[in-house]
């Protein structure tokens, strides 16, 4: 028997040198292929996006600030100037990857559905009413209140999914208006019903329903840990399993999904039912590690923001922590350059639409290439 244990122990060295040899000869035949080099070019055309933004932002700041080169430093360098601008990078970012991720799987199936937005405010909502009310260990407590608000969210996230399924009801109006009517429901719910000491916000979460901090000296909260989780998760659901499959097939050809067989209208409900779980699920893991009470009194936009970062991701949730990251950064020098300098944080908001246009621009010159491709074939036969 001692034998046997000493010779698998000295068979792993050789083990993991074949592995590993077999990896790098993978690897090796990828960077040959096609896939690879439309990575390439699709990261090069990221590359080349995000230094023109930054450029963008050099030239307004120059225009609007009477001094520049003081506002450009502050700009830039400031959310790198200590721990806690850093650690607040990380939340500024949390956020965004969740309806990131959800708005990735909705739109590749090509469903502009704009629920995102009330379902993560919705989430956080069941989160901060459901905590103080269940009586679970802490480990399980908020992982609970995280997959309630989900599955909330999900459900209401269905109606509108059905609707452009059955009666082709265009899921852009109807989840547009989705989103005020879960607003004002909550509102009433957040007035009248769960009113804490007679006041409009939830009761205070104690310590132990909350996610824990990963540094607490600069609230740098776990919700990051599942917020990439879920952008992992999101990647691996779309590009390697069958439902992925679906949903991109029926949102790249939804004729030829029907010829080969796929019931579009099953993609195009249950990707814009996962993308609203998806959405109430951050939004509950946002407000469990960030804040003690719900009294948000409106949307907080960050289910809009979450088509942004799928625009700058390439609708690819394994790219979206990057575009939210990236975003986070110019907004918290945004902000630092507004409290310390004398530029206005609206500043942001000119380098997002420089962003959505020339990414949008890149989609379009990609659209009327395979358009164009597809004449010449044609033409051909």
């Amino acid at each position: 028997m001692n034998d046997k244990i000493k010779t698998c122990f000295r068979q792993i060295p050789k083990k993991a040198a074949a592995f590993l040899q077999s990896r790098k000869d993978a690897f090796c035949a990828w960077t040959h292929t096609q896939s690879c080099k439309n990575f390439l070019f699709g990261a090069l055309k990221t590359a080349i996006a995000f230094l023109i933004a930054i450029l963008s932002s050099v030239v307004v700041i120059c225009i609007s600030s009477d001094s520049p080169w003081e506002n450009i430093s502050i700009f830039f360098l400031s959310p790198f100037q200590d721990a806690y601008s850093l650690s607040y990078v990380v939340t500024q970012a949390v956020p965004l990857i969740f309806t990131g991720t959800a708005v990735c799987i909705m739109t590749r199936c090509g469903q502009f559905n704009m629920f995102v937005e009330g379902a993560f405010y919705l989430g956080a909502f069941v989160s901060a009413w459901l905590a103080p009310a269940l009586r679970l260990p802490f480990f399980l407590l908020p992982l609970v209140c995280m997959l309630v608000s989900a599955l909330v969210s999900g459900a209401i996230g269905y109606l509108p999914a059905k609707l452009k399924a059955k009666l082709s009801v265009n899921e852009f109006v109807s989840s547009l208006m989705l989103n005020f009517i879960v607003l004002w429901v909550v509102l009433y719910l957040l007035h009248h019903v769960v009113v804490s000491d007679e006041i409009y916000k939830t009761p205070l979460l104690e310590e132990n329903m909350k996610l824990p901090f990963l540094d607490y000296d600069n609230d740098l909260s776990s919700s990051i840990l599942f917020a990439l989780g879920i952008a992992v998760l999101g990647g691996i659901f779309l590009f390697k399993t069958k439902w992925g499959y679906r949903i991109r097939m029926t949102g790249d050809n939804p004729a030829f999904a029907e010829y080969v067989g796929i019931r579009t209208e099953r993609p195009v409900v249950y990707s814009q039912v996962i993308g609203a779980g998806v959405a109430g699920f951050g939004g509950a893991a946002f407000f469990l590690g960030n804040y003690y009470r719900f009294d948000w009194e409106a949307l907080p936009q960050y289910g809009f923001d979450g088509f942004v970062i799928a625009i700058m991701a390439n609708n690819n949730p394994f790219l979206v922590p990057l575009a939210s990251f990236f975003l986070a950064y110019l907004r918290v020098g945004a902000l630092n350059m507004a409290r310390i300098g004398d530029v206005p944080n609206d500043v942001i908001y000119i380098i997002q639409a420089i962003i959505i246009i020339l990414f949008g621009a890149t989609a379009l010159l990609k659209r009327v290439k395979t358009a164009m491709n597809r004449q010449k074939k044609e033409d051909a036969c």
